[in-house]
Order: C-alpha cells, then structure tokens, then sequence
C-alpha cells in the first residue's frame, strides 16, 4: 500500500525525487540542525534590522534617549547571533550537503558496477559520467540551498507574519494573497519547466558523452585526421545544449518577472496600508519603518525558494537520472543463496540456453547445451557473432539467461550470489583495462591483499617480471591511463599475471592471447598449461594455435551447438570445424 507522501510525490509527478528521500534518512539528525540553524539565521536577520528600523523611528519621532539606549544591548546580541547562526549555517548546510554528495556517488558507481555490462550495452559511458558528477552536484547544491531554504521559507514568514499581527491585523491579511500567490507561480509554469529541464539535462549528457569519445577515440581521431569532423559533431551537440539552455533560461526569465512585480506589488500595497493606518492613528509613526523591514524580509526567503524553485525541474530531471541509475536491477539475487566456497573441482554445464540482448532481436544462443567437466579445457569455436564471447558472460551473470539454465557442479548460477559467483571465476579478456596507478597494484587488482613477493611470482609466471624489472621503478612503475606506456602483448601478460594471483577454480580466456608474437606466444601457452592444471578452463578464441590443444571443442554456428569432440575427431568428421581450420590454414598460406 503506498504512503500518503509517494501519492503526493506521484500526483506532482515527482517520483524520482520521491525515491531518492529514502536514501536520506541516515542524515536526518544533519539535515534538522541546519534547517533550525537555518531558520534562526533569518530570524535575527530579521529582528536585527527591524529593531533598529524602530529605534530610528523613535529617535527621529523625537523620542527619549533613555529608550533608545536601552534597546542597544540587545541590538548587539541579535547582530552577533545573526553573524554567529549564518557561519553555523553555513557549515551545518554543507557539511551534509557534501556528505550525501560523497555517499550518493559511491551509490551511484555501486550501482553501475553492479548491473554493468547490461547497463552499459544502453548508454554511452560519457552520459553515465554525467549522471557520476554533474546531476550528483546539481542535487548537493539542492540539499544545501534548496531543501532546509524551503522549509525557512515556510517558518519565517509564518513568524513575521504573527509580529506583524501584534502591529495591527489589518497587515498580516493584506500580504496574505501576496505570498501565496508568489507560491504558487512555480506551478503556473511546471509543465514547461519540467519538459525544458529534462531537455535539458540529456543535452547536457550528451555533450558529456561526445567530449569522453572524444578524449577515449584521440588516437583514432588524429590519425584518420578527423579533427575538423569530429569538432563538428562536438559542436552539434554543444548547440543543441546552447539552444535547449536558452529557451530554459528564457523561461526562467519570465517566471522571475513574475515574482518581482508579485512582491513589489505586495510592498507597495503594504506601504499605502501602513500609511492609511498611521494616518488614521490606529499605529504610531516609529512603526512604519518596521513594518517595511518585516515586509521586505517576509517575501525575501519567499523569493529566494522561488527562485532556486525556477531551477527545480533541472534538480528534478538530475534527480530522476540518478534515481534510474539507483533502481535499475538487472540482475535479481534471491535470499539463501547456496556456497560454493572451498570446492576446487567444478564442473560447467549449459543446459538448453537461450539468449537475445533484446526483445524482438535474433537469439544469440538458441537451446545450447554443452559441459566442462572438472579441471578440463573446453574451447568455443565458430565465426564472429555466433555467442562464444556472450556465453562466457552469461557464466558470469552480466546477464540472465532467458530460457534454460547454467549450472556449477549442478548449482544454477543464479541460486549463488554474484560476488560468490565472480569469486569462483578469472577471466583474462582481449581488451585489457590497465589503471592509472603502480604495476605492482595493477597485477594485484585480482588479491589486494598478495604481498610483493606473490605479486612478483605471478609475474614471473606470466613471462612479464624481466619487463618489469627493467624500467626505471621497476612494479613502482605507473602503467599510466589504460596502460598506453605498454605495448598489447605486455598488457596482455599482466593481465595473465593478475590470473595467476587470484588463483580461482574456473578460468576464462577471452581471445587471451590474440596480441602476442609467436615466440611470448610459446612461453605463455606453457605457463598457461600450469596455470590451468586442476583448473576448469573456457577457452573463446580464433586462432586455431590457441584452441587446437584443448580437451574438448564446442562448435558454436547461429547460436547453437553443431559439433563437440577434441581437434583431430572433429577434422576427421570433415564437417563445420574443418572448413573453418582449412579456411584458416589457407589465409595463413597467403
């Protein structure tokens, strides 16, 4: 049964930012303190000035000195407290401001982290950036400024108003319709705020996106001298955001006319108000600096909420953003999740899976069924796009499958946690990511716990220790940003080097070997040969000098499994696999 409060959030259209509240509750106790160091910060700036607006009153009414004395002490408290409250303010505000901002962008990443690659076969990795950095600081500039301002907003005119009262009656009903009707203009102008603010926050994401394209493709860019047209597209795209943020801030021009001529209306009308009253001699003279103090200051933290208000619908498309990212579930884990945990021998099994990125689109795999048994090499072979790469990722539960199962020693993966699952499992990719940060944590990204001497013997074993050691820091050395100080093949043995670390049960090799010479080919296919030994190994690879030694091959052609059997049973059939090893042969030949 929903709450009142997500009926509320849903009848505005504000369920993103709805959800986002629940994210707030540990900052509870931060958040109240500013909003009371918030509300008293106004009201001595309130109550500063309008009690040295009487005491001018007094003083130039030809009152007595002794009452103006008399008043000065407390004059100076309420300066003091006011400057005292506004540092307070201050430093309560951000200091949670930027607490949740640090938090949500853990949570942000965490969440990414937890649905990639699926996520990330969706959106470009630029807009995600965005999302990262730029929607999570619109939303710490809303806790900060925003949130505890509304609520001062409400309290503070609420009080003046009752000081106000005490002056005479007749003032707090004539501002009355002022302010509500200065509330309320935000509204009048939602629909369009909300669509233009949207708009808004996707352009700006997607100049995000282009900008990481191109500083990632740099490379690419140069050397296919495609400067002038890829500045072209960046300034397509920076256009459209021009565009979109103008007619946002033309908006926002006219909702701020609206709220100017709205409170000075309200001054003026209070001024010939106050005037009829002194006139009439229902309040004395001294007053009427007082009531235009207190009239000034009741539509100033009005304004001010209404102003950050014209801004909302950018804080609510950034809220609505984040929001996707935190709620996106890709993969469900159930509770009891069964372990695995100690179990060295484990065997594989795709039992009838099938599997399409989308709905509508051909099946990758369609009812694949094949094993590995425990500690042996099981190679997938077949051309490009027939799901040798997305089986091993289903293994991995980048995504579920939609029919069928996969199963670890009769376990469907998806009874097991995935940290319990990836644990079980090395892959050691064709595309290798290599941080900008030591050699030495790059190999021990796998076991950040593996002393220096573990780090240095798996590097031995993947024939990189020697290259290591020849550089000027030797494993203090920086891979530098995606390892470009190092050629593929070196990339390539580190990575082998973080297999050799980890050390789990089941190993994958994703076209492992693809950027290596013939002879570092040799070494590390006998270092693999050790690395594998008690090991279940997947192999994806095209090079029949990888696979050709392996246990047992799975020939993959539209999704399905056509052949099974070792290298020199299936060439003997003389059916699919042989023709692929003949037509390779042949290129080779030429």
């Amino acid at each position: 049964m929903q709450s009142k409060g997500s009926i509320l959030f849903k009848v505005l259209k504000l369920e993103g930012f709805y959800g986002l509240l629940s994210y707030l509750k540990p900052y509870q106790k931060g958040m109240s303190l500013s909003i009371i160091n918030g509300s008293l910060h106004h009201l001595l700036a309130i109550l500063g000035p309008a009690l040295g607006a009487y005491l001018v009153g007094v003083a130039v009414g030809g009152g007595e000195r002794s009452e103006v004395v008399k008043y000065l002490p407390l004059l100076g408290v309420l300066v003091a407290g006011r400057v005292l409250m506004y540092y307070s303010d201050m430093w309560f505000a951000h200091e949670v401001a930027f607490r949740i901002l640090v938090d949500f962008r853990v949570k942000l990443y965490g969440a990414i982290e937890r649905v990639a690659p699926a996520y990330l076969l969706k959106r470009r990795s630029g807009e995600l950036a965005a999302t990262l950095m730029a929607d999570a600081e619109v939303l710490e500039w809303f806790f900060t400024h925003t949130a505890g301002a509304f609520l001062v907003a409400v309290i503070v005119p609420f009080i003046t108003l009752g000081i106000l009262f005490q002056t005479h009656w007749i003032l707090p009903l004539v501002l009355l319709p002022f302010i509500i009707i200065l509330f309320s203009i935000p509204f009048w102008f939602k629909k369009e705020a909300d669509q233009r603010g949207a708009e808004t926050r996707v352009k700006l994401a997607a100049v995000h996106g282009e900008a990481v394209d191109g500083i990632q493709g740099l490379r690419e860019i140069v050397s296919f001298n495609f400067r002038e047209g890829y500045k072209n597209r960046l300034r397509k795209f920076s256009d459209d955001l021009y565009k979109s943020q103008l007619s946002y801030g033309k908006r926002m021009g006219l909702e701020g006319a609206f709220l100017n001529a709205v409170s000075s209306l309200g001054i003026v009308t209070i001024l010939g108000v106050s005037a009829f009253l002194i006139l009439q001699g229902s309040i004395e003279h001294q007053w009427l600096p007082v009531i235009m103090i207190l009239t000034v200051n009741i539509f100033n933290p009005i304004l001010e909420v209404t102003s950050m208000g014209r801004s909302f619908s950018i804080i609510l498309a950034a809220a609505q953003r984040i929001a996707c990212v935190l709620d996106t579930k890709e993969i469900v884990e159930d509770k009891g999740m069964k372990n695995l945990e100690g179990i060295e021998k484990l065997k594989i099994e795709f039992c009838d899976v099938s599997f399409g990125y989308e709905k509508g689109t051909p099946l990758v795999l369609n009812k694949a069924t094949f094993q590995v048994k425990p500690g042996e090499t099981v190679a997938l072979v077949g051309e490009s796009g027939v799901g040798k790469t997305t089986s091993i990722n289903l293994l991995q539960r980048f995504w579920d499958v939609d029919e069928g199962k996969i199963t670890i020693n009769r376990i469907d993966i998806r009874d097991l946690s995935v940290d319990a699952l990836r644990s079980l499992i090395t892959v050691v990719p064709q595309d290798i990511y290599l941080f900008n940060m030591s050699i030495r944590d790059n190999i021990r990204l796998s076991n950040p716990n593996a002393t220096h001497q573990e780090v240095e013997k798996a590097a031995k074993a993947a024939y990189i220790h020697e290259f290591i050691m020849s550089l000027p820091e030797g494993y203090d050395t920086n891979a530098g940003e995606r390892g470009l100080q190092m050629s593929g093949g070196q990339r390539q043995r580190l990575a082998i080097a973080r297999a050799f670390l980890k050390n789990s049960p089941i190993l994958i090799l994703d076209e492992a070997l693809s950027s290596l010479d013939t002879e570092n080919e040799h070494l590390l296919q006998q270092s693999l040969k050790n690395l594998m030994k008690g090991r279940t190994t997947l192999i994806v690879a095209h090079r029949l000098s990888t696979f050709r030694e392996a246990d047992e091959l799975v020939v993959l052609q539209d999704g399905k499994v056509t052949e099974v059997g070792n290298h020199n049973v299936l060439v003997g059939k003389r059916g699919y696999y042989y023709e692929l090893v003949i037509g390779q042969l042949s290129f080779i030949a030429v």
